[in-house]
């Protein structure tokens, strides 16, 4: 490649590189989605037909309960989505800032090669050869500056490689940047769908009187109490006992709340992550991801610690505790509770045993 086309490649290189530097800057520094406002939750709510008795209040609280935890259960997963987004953005950031470096080094390395095949134009070869004093020179710099065309070859070559890499990158952020706008605005909209089942469920349930507000809570399982010495000796491991005593202590004194895990507020995956995190093992926050891990053990089998799965598909997670005994978030109503497996009418879709 002559000399002159050379130098023109490098210019219009190291224009584009510039600009490109400037635009994955200001990419980088506004790669976080803006979440779209959440809809107003009448805009989606659809009326609930007026009861005309209360056993049809009590099926109409019953069903919102249960359509709202099944949305939670899809706004946990969400979540979780939401977070690996997250976590990819931030990878993403990195190897783009590492890669502009790259490119950056590369074209440096092409304007020095330049700058000096420029110093070295003045005269033909040919000419140089007939005129020198020292022909000898002559030759080693003639030779010299052969190396430095192979070197602005190979150099230019690798600044384009390494710049289409770059590309491919900021491509790549593009994409997850409106993945994570995306998820944001599914969060928002499974949140409002949500609220407006958790709203018209309250509203049926404060139209009952006090007698069928507790016959309807009574239908759920009556709460019952629990205490470590209940376990025969051994029957807990050291982990399932510390997993049991933070669930159960969280009993009485937190709420349920969608997408909470601790320490005061939790739904029902919440509740079983964070007693988990405590001996250091790491739970998905969606009781369906959980339904796949561990090992599966059948109702009868059931030992401290184990998980419990309800619905189909799952939608509802809880912990046996031994004695016959389990607690869990159970929903927004009756927060936090300790009961009796036998007295939770909710269909059994399974267990899973983490430790051990």
């Amino acid at each position: 490649m002559p000399v002159g086309s050379r130098l023109r490649v490098l210019v219009v290189v190291a224009s584009a590189t510039v600009l490109i530097s400037t635009s994955v800057a200001s990419g980088i520094a506004q790669a976080q989605p803006t979440p779209s406002p959440a809809p107003s939750p009448s805009a989606s709510s659809k009326a609930v037909a007026a009861p005309r008795t209360a056993a049809e209040a009590k099926a109409q609280v019953k069903a919102l309960t249960e359509k709202a935890s099944e949305i939670g259960e899809q706004y946990d997963e969400a979540t979780d989505a939401l977070a690996d987004g997250k976590a990819r953005l931030k990878s993403l950031q990195a190897d783009i800032a590492t890669q502009q470096a790259k490119v950056d080094a590369l074209t440096a390395d092409a304007r020095k090669i330049a700058l000096m095949q420029f110093r070295n134009r003045d005269l033909d070869p040919t000419v140089q050869v007939f005129t020198s004093g020292d022909p000898e020179s002559l030759m080693s710099r003639l030779s010299t500056a052969d190396k430095v065309d192979d070197n602005m070859e190979s150099t230019l070559a690798e600044q384009q490689a390494q710049q289409a890499n770059l590309d491919d990158l900021k491509r790549a952020l593009d994409a997850e940047v409106q993945a994570l706008a995306d998820q944001e605005q599914k969060l928002a909209d499974l949140k409002a769908q949500i609220d407006d089942s958790v709203k018209q469920a309250q509203l049926l349930y404060t139209q009952l009187d006090e007698r069928e507000r507790a016959a309807l809570d009574s239908d759920e399982g009556d709460s019952t109490t629990f205490d470590p010495g209940e376990l025969s000796p051994g029957e807990a491991s050291a982990k399932a006992l510390s997993v049991i005593k933070y669930a159960t202590s969280k009993v009485g004194n937190s709420q349920y709340v969608w997408g909470a895990s601790g320490p005061h507020s939790f739904d029902c995956s919440g509740l079983m992550l964070a007693a988990y995190r405590t001996v250091g093992i790491s739970l998905p926050h969606s009781s369906r991801a959980m339904s796949q891990m561990g090992r599966a053990v059948s109702r009868a089998d059931l030992k401290p610690g184990d998980l419990i799965f309800w619905y189909s598909p799952v939608h509802h997670v809880g912990m046996y505790i031994g004695n016959g005994k389990i607690v869990h978030a159970r929903n927004v109503r009756s927060d936090l509770v300790i009961q009796s497996l036998a007295s939770y009418p909710a269909p059994w879709a399974g267990a899973r045993r983490i430790l051990g």
